[in-house]
């Protein structure tokens, strides 16, 4: 019979933690019952309104989860005339991608503050960021 020296031993050695490894899960992932849901891409529209002279009115105060989505919402200082306010927001990964897309119509009288919220039901990133995309 044939001994197999020290250095021939790693080798087998090796192996055989691997196949006991492979055959315990040591060096598995963890068990999931399914696939985790990711963030897809929304359908951004092909024309967000938008009036830069009406944007310093409306400003973001919470970027917030919701059951099945993520809702974002603000207030709005009407420093002119009466005016209905048209305020879209696109909320996206922290690369930018659009997961989600929402609007609301507010009505402020001159002078006036006025909240506003925006929901959209999606499959969130971490993180998912807010962004005001257009205010008309």
């Amino acid at each position: 019979m044939r001994r197999i020296g020290l250095p021939g031993l790693v080798p087998v050695a090796i192996a055989v933690v691997i196949a006991l490894a492979g055959c315990t899960g040591a060096l598995a992932a963890p068990h999931r019952t399914g696939p985790a849901p990711t963030p897809t891409s929304a359908s951004v529209p092909a024309r967000i309104p938008d009036d830069p002279a009406l944007r310093p009115d409306v400003s973001v105060r919470e970027c917030t989860a919701t059951k099945g989505g993520w809702r974002a919402s603000g207030r709005i200082v009407n420093r002119g005339s009466a005016h209905d306010y048209r305020v879209t927001v696109l909320f996206t990964t922290d690369r930018a991608t659009v997961i989600g897309v929402g609007a609301t119509s507010v009505r402020v009288g001159a002078g006036a503050t006025k909240r506003w919220t925006v929901a959209a039901s999606f499959v969130a990133a971490t993180p998912t960021l807010c962004v005001l995309s257009g205010v008309a």
